[in-house]
């Protein structure tokens, strides 16, 4: 048995619509991005040939580096965007902690589609964050984010894991009490 050829049920995405919160999420963070990538821009003509390109745990600039290496995070952000956006879509080949049945295949693959959705915009934001991040250091207008770059980038993509994985075990735990 391959991943593509699960013997999982296979049940349409339509079903598994997404709630009003998570497409306002969607459409803020996908407008959040563009208009970064504009900004970035916009300002592009003005930044100084070296920008931050690495920070330590404490957010205090490593390296230095060419401002086209800016341009880096976006692709990467889009293409991580992208790629979890198909995956989004085929919830019976992702990983769970839970056998999936018949009986829970609905609730099991809506909470591992919602949190595909969340990491992907959360990642999109995260990965706009650190380029305005470098954008804001170089022009010399502030200090940057600093201390609270991991912290943030540690709770906006575990707290959703940890979410999702407690909602799947709360469901193995409810069934085996059946």
């Amino acid at each position: 048995m391959s991943i593509f050829h699960s013997d999982r049920p296979v049940i349409p995405i339509e079903s598994l619509e997404k709630s009003a919160w998570e497409r306002f999420f969607s459409i803020i963070s996908v407008l959040i991005f563009l208009g970064s990538i504009v900004f970035l821009v916009m300002i592009w003509g003005n930044l100084p040939g070296q920008v931050p390109a690495h920070f330590d745990a404490g957010g205090e600039v490593t390296r230095l580096g060419s401002k086209w290496e800016l341009v880096i995070l976006p692709l990467i952000g889009a293409l991580l965007y992208v790629l979890l956006h198909v995956l989004e879509k085929y919830p019976h080949v992702h990983n769970f902690p839970i056998e999936i049945t018949e009986a829970n295949a609905e609730q099991a693959y809506r909470i591992s589609r919602s949190l595909l959705g969340w990491l992907k915009n959360i990642i999109l934001v995260l990965f706009t964050a650190l380029m305005l991040n470098s954008v804001v250091i170089a022009m010399g207008w502030a200090e940057g984010m600093g201390m609270l770059l991991l912290p943030l980038t540690l709770l906006g993509t575990m707290v959703p894991i940890a979410v999702a994985i407690v909602k799947l075990m709360n469901m193995r735990a409810e069934e085996g009490s059946k």
